[in-house]
């Protein structure tokens, strides 16, 4: 709602621009009030008004969207986007089964309906397992608070080459290594087994959190915003981005006498103030270099 009303002020329609960050607030403080559940924020509300992804449910306890979207979206909650986020992590993410599950635990006995997502078996898409697409959303968002470990841990979960570099993981995994599965199973017999291959939507996802989360190479307005955030373990990075007509050749360093949070870019050896940085039409290759304090 805030993006379309920054869309609607440069159109120039500033009472509509009002009216979409009017009820922006009015639902973000129905959010505050109604759907924090302690730790981490309840993922919805069935017809008698009862929750679904609360503490109080004995399946789908907790739902990765909610705490992913609560910092994606942009919201005021920023005192409550760590705890959601470990919340998530820690009932969620099983690195000894490389997976990122959906919600836990699955529909299964219930006798509340929940529609359509009990049609798959416990464990399987929607239904408890991976479905990459929330992967990709749960680690952009770590990188959103600045925690580049969990985020790059993630893609690594992600990555379906790592599925695959063992005879036993390539019995496990059943599906190509070099595409993304949109789902991966949870529960037994099926963990870790892939599913919905060739399958755009997470793939594209994935790629956007490795280059424009982790990497911090996002495109703005037709300039290129530089934003990293990267694992502890990482010094660097270098990247080359083209522009209408020449290039942009990146180099990335992290500089431990910085501050955390300090940030030195130049382009073509000058300092720049801009937080965005204009791309080549020139037919040259520009050198841009960032130093930034150790995360």
């Amino acid at each position: 709602m805030r993006s379309f009303a920054g869309l609607c002020e440069r159109r120039g329609e500033a009472v509509l621009a009002r009216r979409w960050l009017d009820r922006a607030d009015a639902l973000e403080n129905a959010l505050e009030h109604s759907a924090w559940d302690g730790e981490w924020w309840i993922r919805a509300f069935d017809d008698d008004g009862r929750p679904w992804g609360s503490r109080a449910c004995d399946e789908c306890r907790i739902d990765s969207i909610a705490q992913s979207w609560s910092v994606l979206s942009g919201s005021r909650a920023d005192g409550r986007a760590r705890q959601a986020l470990a919340a998530a992590w820690r009932e969620l993410v099983r690195e000894d089964e490389s997976l990122v599950r959906l919600l836990w635990p699955p529909f299964d006995a219930t006798p509340r309906e929940p529609g359509y997502i009990r049609a798959y078996p416990p464990g399987i898409r929607e239904n408890g397992g991976q479905y990459t697409h929330a992967a990709a959303w749960l680690a952009w968002a770590f990188a959103e608070v600045g925690d580049g470990d969990a985020a790059h841990r993630i893609f690594e979960l992600i990555h379906p080459i790592r599925h695959a570099s063992t005879n036993a993981g390539v019995a496990r995994y059943r599906v190509e290594p070099y595409v993304i599965a949109g789902d991966i199973g949870s529960v037994a017999p099926h963990v870790g087994r892939g599913g919905w291959t060739w399958y755009t939507g997470s793939a594209a996802w994935t790629w956007r959190l490795a280059v424009e989360a982790i990497l911090g190479l996002r495109l703005r307005n037709g300039r290129l915003a530089l934003h990293p955030c990267l694992p502890r373990a990482w010094d660097g990075f270098e990247a080359h981005v083209r522009g209408p007509d020449g290039w942009l050749a990146i180099r990335v360093r992290v500089d431990e006498s910085l501050p955390p949070g300090a940030r030195e870019l130049s382009v073509d050896g000058a300092p720049v103030r801009d937080a965005e940085i204009a791309l080549p039409s020139d037919g040259a290759t520009h050198t841009v270099e960032l130093c930034m304090g150790r995360p």
